[in-house]
């Protein structure tokens, strides 16, 4: 007998992963409008295996909301292809940061989206292959103890992954080619190598 998913399972299961994720970050986002939070921005924090994962199709689905209410991104990666890293470009609607796992130990860190202070989601582990159903998913759309323990979490992997590059606004993509041919030191400073 087979432990595997039938395909069918697997596709409903990663649609209503993402269903839920975009509902998640829209109840954080209806909040910061609710209070009056539009023209402060804020910064979401983001871990995932990679930029296909769930988490972040979720968050491409917001971007021009995020990007109008001047949200960034912080997201930590383990799995990118660096030789072509315009992908990244859609989840992120404001200047955002990118790092990468390079320590295969930090694989067994579960993927996170930190909204704010007491909103935050945690996923599987990002070795957990991606064709595989999740074992673990949680939501804490209230939870300040749980918030500043993911924010703990992130803020360590930070530290200890290595720079991918600053991803500028989408706006500044038509423009990258011109960037590119002038080099590094005459790119402008969030779109320099960190």
């Amino acid at each position: 007998m087979s432990n595997e998913a039938p395909t069918h399972l697997h596709g409903q299961s990663i649609a209503e992963k993402i269903s839920k994720l975009t509902a998640f970050i829209a109840d954080d986002l209806d909040a910061r409008g609710a209070h009056g939070l539009l023209a402060s921005g804020g910064c979401y924090l983001l871990v995932a295996r990679s930029p296909e994962s769930p988490v972040v199709q979720a968050l491409r689905g917001h971007a021009g909301r995020m990007s109008s209410m001047g949200i960034r991104v912080r997201a930590i990666f383990s799995d990118v292809d660096q030789a072509n890293p315009v992908h990244l470009l859609a989840p992120f609607s404001m200047p955002s940061e990118c790092r990468i796992v390079r320590d295969s130990r930090l694989l067994a860190a579960h993927e996170q989206l930190s909204l704010s202070p007491t909103s935050t989601w945690i996923g599987d582990c990002m070795r957990r292959e991606p064709n595989k159903r999740d074992a673990l998913e949680q939501y804490a759309g209230d939870c300040a103890k749980t918030g500043a323990h993911a924010a703990r979490s992130f803020e360590h992997l930070w530290r200890v992954t290595a720079p991918l590059f600053a991803v500028p606004p989408l706006a500044a993509l038509a423009q990258m080619p011109e960037i590119a041919a002038l080099g590094e030191e005459a790119a402008p400073y969030g779109m320099r190598r960190q």
